[in-house]
């Protein structure tokens, strides 16, 4: 009876991928990460591209359209784009590092001044 249990749980763990029979799937492999340099701030926003990044989360776009008006009306010439407007798929919480790389890729192409980002609950 013991060793029909062990073929058992053994078939089973190999069906679900569990290679070590803790109950927890293999581990994602961290991303390397080296040095950042970071970009050196604008000295104003006057003339300047802002990208506003809202990831889906409730009222974080109507804390970004506040942002994007106050921005409009005490900087001159700044231009504002609304990320979400502009690429619908922007809008969600990235559910790991490939689709963060893609949304960051995505903000990139605009070759925006200065990014903001928000969320809200």
């Amino acid at each position: 009876m013991k060793s029909r249990m062990a073929i058992c749980l053994a078939a089973g763990m190999i069906l679900m991928g569990l290679p070590n029979g803790s109950g927890a799937a293999p581990k994602e492999q961290a991303p390397t990460v080296g040095p950042v340099k970071l970009n050196p701030h604008p000295a104003g926003l006057e003339g300047k591209t802002v990208v506003l990044r809202w990831n889906g989360k409730y009222n974080g776009d109507k804390f970004l359209l506040r942002v994007g008006d106050l921005l409009n009306q005490q900087v001159k010439g700044v231009r504002i784009i609304r990320m979400w407007e502009m690429d619908k798929e922007t809008a969600a919480i990235s559910k790991n590092g490939a689709m963060s790389e893609d949304v960051a890729g995505r903000i990139a192409k605009l070759k925006a001044d200065l990014v903001i980002a928000a969320q809200a609950d």
